[in-house]
């Protein structure tokens, strides 16, 4: 049971929201996917919902930029100086990519997790921010909070629920 000073932070689809301890930030994913970057040494953290690796018309990411990996993942890193950090006081840990069509004749919407998972994994690697955890893939959607307290997340997939304790 939540503290009732506790603030819960909703994310979104294609939204990025940040916060500080004590509050919980909490996304619903399927074949999007959730980054999450925390500083346990600040206990602030931002999260993203991500719907598509890319833009494909080259139009809609200036109006959408939280959308799509190659413009939000950007806006996720400035989210973490707005609170305060620079890189190198956070980690991260991704989320989601699950594959949600099935049945359907179509390979963009059998392999839109997969390529979240790749693009956000790529732009991690560049930035030189260091991945610690990753739940990715699969067929099942997934919930995950993050307690700005002490980084843990809960997630919750399939029935189940677990905490994932890695921060640094």
């Amino acid at each position: 049971m939540l503290n009732k000073d506790v603030k819960i932070i909703n994310v979104g689809i294609a939204d990025i929201q940040g916060g500080q301890s004590p509050s919980v930030i909490r996304t619903t994913l399927g074949s999007c996917i959730g980054v999450v970057l925390y500083s346990p040494e600040k206990k602030v953290g931002a999260m993203a919902h991500i719907m598509l690796a890319k833009d494909p018309s080259g139009k809609d990411a200036s109006k959408n930029p939280h959308k799509y990996a190659e413009t939000a993942l950007p806006e996720l890193v400035k989210k973490m100086a707005e609170l305060g950090c620079t890189k190198g006081e956070y980690f991260a840990r991704l989320f989601g990519g699950a594959s949600m069509f099935k049945g359907m004749n179509s390979s963009f919407l059998q392999n839109i997790g997969d390529l979240n998972v790749t693009v956000a994994k790529e732009f991690l690697d560049k930035e030189k921010i260091t991945l610690l955890v990753e739940e990715v893939g699969g067929h099942e959607g997934r919930t995950i909070s993050l307690y700005l307290d002490d980084g843990r997340i809960l997630l919750k997939k399939g029935g189940f629920e677990k905490y994932l304790y890695k921060v640094r």
